[in-house]
């Protein structure tokens, strides 16, 4: 098994609301433990809830540790900031290929909320 520390920080702009984005993603199921979506291989528990303003969980898995979503307010949009901290495991594969899986998987997510919201993409719903 391989281990060592994980330390992402990641941040998206999405023209849109910090209340419309928050909805947003609570639509697109973040997080979901459904096979293939965010966070892979990482159960989550809300620590804090913060509404508009995010949310953080404790984590466990693939990734122990912390996770945190903070909307930023700003003009003409938010600034969705990622960050998580915490001590990645893997039977097999570094903790440099699990940051960045995590990674890439996150950013697929959060350009598929910032996609629907600035009218790229069709709501899940269809609207």
């Amino acid at each position: 098994m391989r281990a060592g520390l994980v330390d992402i920080v990641d941040d998206t702009f999405v023209r849109a609301t910090p209340p419309a984005v928050r909805a947003a993603l609570d639509a697109a199921g973040v997080p979901s433990s459904a096979p293939g979506r965010w966070p892979l291989e990482v159960r989550v528990a809300a620590s804090e809830d913060r509404g508009a303003k995010g949310v953080r969980w404790a984590a466990a898995g693939r990734i122990t540790g912390r996770m945190e979503i903070w909307l930023e307010e700003v003009p003409a949009g938010t600034v969705v900031h990622h960050y998580v901290r915490g001590e990645a495991t893997h039977r097999w594969r570094s903790p440099a290929w699990v940051a960045r899986d995590h990674t890439l998987t996150w950013k697929q997510v959060v350009h598929e909320v910032k996609d629907t919201l600035e009218g790229r993409r069709a709501a899940p719903d269809g609207r």
